[in-house]
């Protein structure tokens, strides 16, 4: 999710040359507030809440720094303070009122944007730290498997890794998840962000399936066509941070489409993995992702991770050739079973559960490994490097 920036003061042409400085900044959504009619609280009015509050003040106009010091700290957002230099009074001001940096005027123009982005940097560190692990998997195209290797992730999560783990499926029409491992539910994804507000771990459990395993999926579970921007991506940011504090993984399944939900998810992600296959329209396709991701949406390269499906060692397009169009390495790949995954997708039994000796499982589970911490130098080496995991012979 995009961190939201408020710039806020009583000069409006100071406010838009700030404004011009942070046009471009991946990563945030800026906003501007004229403070007018007399009002001191540079929050007054508002109908969202900001991340970050960059207040511009002058030295005969300070009481906006008071009526910021006397809101309560707890759930104040992060205040960057912009003013006149050489003034010591306003300079404490500044500090009392709780300010995380104080830029004195004239600012320059980098000096703003390193102090936005350590704070998106800081903010972004606090959202992760004690929450579940969320893995977001999106495909370089239509048709390359990234539902079905999403719902078997998230099985393997649950099954063998014995994680507590929910599976959401962002493709609010189709929502393959739910074919992949044969559940449904009466009130699912929608019903959920509906009343999400008010949920807790208890009141959860009347939405979504459970599978077997003890997966919970939540999936779209309308009849009715359903339109992305109809839908609210703070009610989606809300309902992630609420299973993150009763799990320890969250997978989602991101259609292949840039909106308003695919940012709050990819915002959200602890890792995102980009799946494709060996073809020039995949590694066009995942070089626009990724760079969409990173340089637009603000997401670190290094959370990104390729997955190569239907992997086949004969093609023309090797795993060198990828990783040299898109300046990183594949992380993983996934042989070409198709007949065995197709059995698997109709059935709606997981791999795991169908045949976990295949090779296509055990590449699966080579990734789940690398989720949780196991280090595996080479797949052969598998069933002697995770022997627990792997729960003895298969």
């Amino acid at each position: 999710m995009l961190t939201r920036v408020l710039i806020v003061g009583r000069n409006s042409g100071v406010l838009q040359t700030l404004k011009s400085y942070l046009d471009g900044v991946a990563g945030i959504e800026l906003h501007v507030h004229t403070m007018t009619n007399g009002y001191v609280d540079p929050l007054h009015g508002l109908a969202f809440a900001p991340d970050i509050v960059l207040l511009h003040f002058d030295s005969k106009h300070t009481a906006e720094l008071s009526a910021w010091a006397a809101r309560p700290v707890k759930g104040r957002p992060t205040l960057i303070v912009v003013g006149p230099g050489g003034h010591a009074e306003a300079t404490r001001m500044a500090i009392r009122s709780g300010a995380r940096d104080f830029l004195p005027e004239p600012v320059g123009k980098s000096d703003l944007i390193a102090s936005i982005q350590q704070v998106c940097s800081e903010l972004r560190a606090s959202a992760i730290q004690g929450r579940a692990a969320v893995h977001a998997f999106v495909g370089a195209a239509g048709g390359v498997g990234s539902s079905f290797i999403a719902a078997n992730i998230a099985h393997l999560l649950v099954a063998q890794a014995r994680r507590r783990t929910a599976l959401i499926d962002l493709d609010l029409n189709f929502a393959s998840t739910a074919h992949h491992l044969n559940v449904t539910s009466q009130r699912g994804l929608l019903e959920a962000l509906d009343e999400v507000a008010t949920l807790d771990d208890a009141a959860l459990v009347g939405f979504g399936a459970a599978h077997a395993s003890g997966l919970r999926v939540f999936t779209s579970t309308t009849n009715h066509a359903v339109l992305s921007k109809d839908i609210s991506s703070d009610r989606l940011s809300m309902f992630i941070t609420m299973l993150g504090q009763h799990n320890q993984d969250i997978v989602i399944d991101v259609p292949h489409a840039i909106d308003n939900l695919t940012a709050t998810a990819i915002g959200a992600a602890s890792d995102v993995y980009i799946v494709m296959q060996q073809s020039t329209l995949h590694v066009r396709n995942a070089t626009r992702i990724a760079r969409i991701f990173c340089d637009e949406l603000g997401l670190p390269k290094q959370r990104l991770k390729l997955l190569v499906n239907r992997y086949d060692k004969n093609a023309l397009l090797q795993l060198d050739d990828i990783g040299r169009a898109l300046g990183m390495e594949v992380t993983s790949t996934i042989p070409s079973h198709y007949k065995r995954a197709l059995e698997s997708s109709d059935s709606g039994v997981p791999l795991y559960d169908s045949d976990r000796s295949a090779a296509i499982t055990l590449s699966l589970l080579e990734i789940v490994a690398g989720m949780i911490g196991t280090k595996i130098d080479k797949p052969s080496l598998l069933r002697r490097a995770l022997p627990t995991f792997l729960g003895g012979s298969a």
